[in-house]
């Protein structure tokens, strides 16, 4: 047999087995689409199957009112909390006389139309929305109703920052805010500004307007780092009270007679130095510091070079004798 005649049927023999193979993996796709067309048909009689598979998926919840805790919230989510003093504007969708507007008591809990009390201090506005739609469910009063509950005002989470700083007053606590930031949306502190500042807090179980002092903090501001005391959260209803400077007075025979601020551990040493010296007629053995004691008398206490010196003292050098 010619070698060409050979060759030809090996390549005939080589693409028969080659277009069997790619009728098989045609056939073996087509299968599953044909089986999902099959259960697709209306007439077919596996035709429920793949709604029978879906049947069999767990069904979900109706009632999607599941309160979730305040401590649960993320700290951002935190000032959406609810607490005392808040208003909230309550609407039903295509119920115009079921719209409240109510402001949380003391005591934490509002008044409803139709459901009667709910408290919602400590909840969110969502958690309460889902309460009072529930209410309404299980009272037959609205069938699904739509709640939807705005914050108007919330005063329950503010702070207050008074005292020396260029904008006291009220401000809201949205989030997390370091105390450095209250004193940032204060504009900063002034120049009568003590440095130091004191934290006033309200009492667990205490009326708002009872305030303690929680701690004091100095106010070293460096461009490099922050202290650690400045990075501190403030909590709602935190008051940050920053006094005025206190002063002392020299007079007499110094060279820069004066008020100045208050050092610590100031001493008359230190108040010489600050008023520029004593001046050639002054004398350091005749100093004389005049001190309003707590009952308003003005006492003249005779002082030594290393006496120490309280804030309003006016520190007198009289003149030598000889």
């Amino acid at each position: 047999m010619p070698i060409w005649s050979i060759s030809s049927d090996f390549r005939q023999i080589t693409v028969c087995r080659v277009v069997a193979a790619v009728l098989a993996v045609a056939v073996a796709f087509a299968e599953p689409a044909l089986a999902i067309a099959q259960e697709s048909g209306p007439e077919s009689a596996t035709g429920l199957k793949l709604e029978n598979r879906l049947l069999q998926l767990p069904p979900a919840d109706k009632n999607p009112s599941v309160i979730i805790s305040a401590a649960d919230l993320p700290p951002e989510a935190a000032s959406d909390v609810i607490g005392e003093g808040d208003q909230l504007l309550i609407t039903v969708f295509g119920q115009p006389d079921l719209t409240a507007d109510v402001t949380v008591g003391e005591s934490g809990v509002i008044t409803l139309p139709l459901v009667g009390t709910v408290e919602v201090k400590g909840r969110t506005a969502t958690e309460i929305a889902a309460v009072f739609s529930k209410k309404l469910e299980q009272g037959q009063y609205i069938k699904n109703p739509k709640v939807s509950i705005k914050v108007i005002q919330q005063l329950s989470r503010t702070f207050s920052v008074l005292g020396e700083v260029l904008r006291p007053g009220r401000y809201p606590l949205q989030g997390q805010i370091s105390i450095l930031d209250a004193l940032s949306l204060a504009g900063g502190v002034s120049q009568k500004a003590e440095k130091n500042l004191r934290i006033l807090r309200r009492e667990p179980g205490k009326p708002a307007s009872e305030l303690r002092e929680y701690s004091s903090i100095k106010l070293e501001l460096d461009a490099v780092r922050v202290a650690p005391e400045l990075a501190q959260k403030i909590q709602p209803n935190d008051v940050l009270f920053v006094p005025q400077i206190k002063n002392f007075y020299v007079y007499g025979e110094v060279r820069k007679p004066g008020m100045y601020p208050v050092e610590d551990d100031l001493n008359v040493m230190r108040v010489l130095s600050i008023g520029g010296g004593v001046t050639d007629r002054g004398s350091v053995r005749r100093i004389i510091i005049y001190r309003k004691m707590p009952g308003g008398e003005v006492r003249e206490v005779a002082a030594g070079i290393m006496d120490g010196v309280l804030p309003g003292d006016v520190v007198f050098i009289n003149e030598r004798i000889f």
